[in-house]
């Protein structure tokens, strides 16, 4: 079977992204670079070529120097994600990697361990040191490096580290917090190691708290 050409790959690599997720440069670059056994060096011009080609027809849209995604075409035009929800992506994943989460008072509420809405959103992620406009986001620095084996451990253990400062207004916020690590199918033993070395001791009383009391309701 003939290979692909450059360009005719990084079509078919960018139509199997969703729409309104970010990509970034670099990693179509690398994905080239696999693809054809050249140098990433080599990629990266070629990839520039053809992503400004598709931006110019309209396949795909500029967020911010190096970084695309697809708006969906309505009947009444193109859908695009919110600034908010491309910055958020932009600071958990890195292609197809997890590099950070959703933390804070901002997951509490997604949980329903709050009813108070805040105006920014937490995010946890191994890019803290990016520059964002903070209108509408908070840059966390993780107690580990992120990666998809940890994120919802780490997820989990911020919520219960932080929820003595929260407004919790749940009528049963272990049971909440219970249901979640079940959801997320934690391995309680890996949970509690997390706990002993990244949090404080007094998250990992929590922690045996929560397994305890929640599971009882």
């Amino acid at each position: 079977m003939e290979r692909l050409a450059y360009s005719e790959f990084i079509t078919e690599k960018i139509a199997d992204i969703p729409y309104g997720q970010t990509f970034q440069t670099n990693i179509i670059a690398e994905a080239v670079a696999d693809e054809y056994v050249i140098s990433v060096h080599k990629a990266k011009p070629i990839t520039n070529v053809t992503l400004k080609r598709l931006t110019d027809s309209g396949l795909i849209e500029r967020y911010q120097k190096g970084v695309y995604y697809r708006a969906k075409q309505t009947a009444f035009g193109k859908a695009h994600p919110s600034e908010e929800l491309l910055e958020v992506q932009l600071l958990t994943r890195r292609g197809d990697e997890v590099i950070g989460y959703e933390t804070g008072f901002s997951f509490m509420n997604r949980m329903g361990l709050t009813t108070l809405v805040p105006k920014k959103r937490e995010i946890a992620t191994n890019a803290y040191r990016k520059n964002i406009d903070n209108r509408f986001i908070i840059v966390r620095k993780p107690v580990v490096t992120v990666n998809a084996d940890n994120f919802r451990y780490l997820q989990f253990l911020d919520i219960i580290r932080d929820l003595a400062e929260a407004h919790v207004d749940a009528e049963n916020p272990k049971a909440l917090l219970h249901a979640f690590a079940e959801r997320s199918e934690l391995n309680m033993i890996k949970t509690m190691t997390y706990a002993r070395r990244h949090y404080p001791q007094k998250t990992l009383l929590n922690l045996v708290d929560v397994l305890v009391e929640g599971g009882r309701t």
